[in-house]
């Protein structure tokens, strides 16, 4: 009778040294460290980027060359944040906004507090990172906002914005650079837009600035980048038109395709419009899981809620996937300790 006892007795004790064992392997196993930290940025300037790496606790980096560069994850400058993936890029990051503040109104965007940005922050867990499809890294789309043009409240009318620019595969066999540099309007119309272009032979630099005015007086006009000729709507003799919609159309069904041209690159210096990443058969806008929109909470600021030009944070949370790590990142304010605009804080936690 004692030999089923002894058994057992035998096994208990087999059983507690591997457990023991077992014990002792998961006390000395090493933790796996994941990266967190925050950082403040200057951003402030109109053209220049600043790049962030998220390593090591995060760090303002200085690449020589950001284009070429991998030792960045997000670019910020002024209110906008970029992934170094797609056609802002050579790395591969993607991005995917968990929207958790999206739907707020502007009344609610203004009282949150820095304890609400808190509680979402913690709130993201592994558990909310999407499959690897969800994420999307930087690509082009449609400009939803018109951003040629801007209502002027002193002239109390919409005016041309020569700030904004595009780079252009024309129809033809050859690129160009344009903007809009006057919009004249007839009461609530437009009545004709002047735009400046340089033309592009292949092979070549991009050549000395011209001007075309288009009359939308009867109707939408079509010009060639490569002279500022007129043409029919049918041919394939045009590169963008301009409808009296205040719509800019680019003759896709030809080949032509237009890419925005970065803060940062001058359009009078520019000598070649033909190293875009992609050209858009639209009027393009930079895309991707940061939205650039600064009038609804979708984004990371709502701009002038209360008419004192001001930028509110709205706290959504992001995941950024960087290689095989994916990171929880909020951006939670845009001003520094003296109240300058132009110094966003971003916040990161690794999640995997």
């Amino acid at each position: 009778m004692r030999l089923p006892f002894r058994r057992w007795t035998s096994l208990t004790l087999l059983g507690a040294i591997f457990a023991t064992a077992a014990c002792e392997d998961d006390a000395t196993a090493p933790s796996e460290e994941f990266d967190e930290g925050t950082v403040m940025v200057d951003a402030s300037s109109p053209v220049t980027s600043a790049y962030v790496s998220l390593a090591d606790g995060g760090s303002v980096v200085t690449p020589a060359d950001p284009s070429s560069s991998t030792e960045w994850e997000i670019a910020l400058r002024r209110f906008g944040v970029r992934l170094n993936g797609g056609v802002a890029g050579p790395g591969d990051v993607a991005g995917y906004g968990l929207a958790n503040n999206a739907a707020l109104t502007d009344v609610q965007v203004t009282a949150l507090t820095e304890a609400d940005g808190d509680a979402a922050f913690a709130a993201v867990t592994e558990a909310d990172i999407p499959s690897a499809s969800a994420f999307e890294v930087d690509g082009i789309l449609p400009d939803p906002g018109a951003s040629w043009f801007r209502f002027d409240g002193q002239a109390g009318t919409l005016v041309a914005n020569p700030s904004a620019a595009w780079k252009v595969q024309e129809s033809g066999d050859g690129y160009a650079v344009f903007r809009v540099s006057e919009l004249v309007m007839a009461g609530q119309v437009p009545s004709s837009i002047t735009i400046e272009h340089r033309h592009q032979d292949m092979g070549a630099s991009l050549g000395s600035i011209s001007s075309t005015t288009l009359d939308l007086s009867a109707g939408p006009a079509y010009a060639a980048l490569s002279d500022g000729s007129l043409h029919d709507v049918g041919t394939c003799d045009w590169d963008i038109g301009v409808t009296p919609e205040l719509s800019i159309e680019v003759n896709d069904g030809c080949g032509a395709g237009t890419f925005p041209l970065d803060a940062a690159e001058d359009f009078s210096a520019l000598t070649d419009a033909g190293d875009a990443p992609e050209y858009g058969g639209f009027l393009a806008a930079l895309s991707g899981a940061f939205p650039a929109t600064v009038d609804d909470a979708s984004g990371v600021f709502w701009y002038n809620i209360e008419g004192n030009n001001r930028l509110w944070p709205t706290f959504n949370v992001f995941l950024v996937r960087t290689g095989s790590a994916i990171y929880k990142v909020q951006v939670t304010s845009y001003y520094d300790a003296t109240g300058q605009s132009g110094f966003p804080t971003i916040r990161f936690q690794q999640l995997q």
